[in-house]
């Protein structure tokens, strides 16, 4: 297979993806088939990305502190979306018992 093909392909399943993940039932769906490392690392992956400073040994060994800048987890400025879909995963991590 090409370069270009796998390329292609590989934003043709971002693409995809993207789209799928659009609609709350998407993000369901697809989070229920998630592992619980893997939604406590989505959720966490949210707040690195925007300034969250992390307080447990685990938080910090994966995400470390280097850029943040809020400690309280209620002023990380977040978009509609983004508090949305950390709501949608913590829903299903209580639900699946993480």
């Amino acid at each position: 297979m090409t370069a270009f093909r796998v390329l292609s392909a590989s934003i043709a399943a971002a693409v995809t993806a993207t789209s799928l993940l659009a609609t709350p039932a998407a993000f369901a769906q697809d989070y229920w088939s998630m592992s619980c490392g893997d939604l406590w690392y989505r959720r966490n992956s949210i707040y690195a990305e925007n300034g969250y400073c992390f307080k447990t040994d685990r938080a910090l060994r994966v995400f470390g502190n280097a850029n943040c800048r809020f400690y309280v987890e209620a002023d990380v400025p977040l978009s509609r979306d983004e508090r949305a879909e950390i709501d949608m995963i913590r829903s299903i991590e209580a639900r699946k018992g993480c």
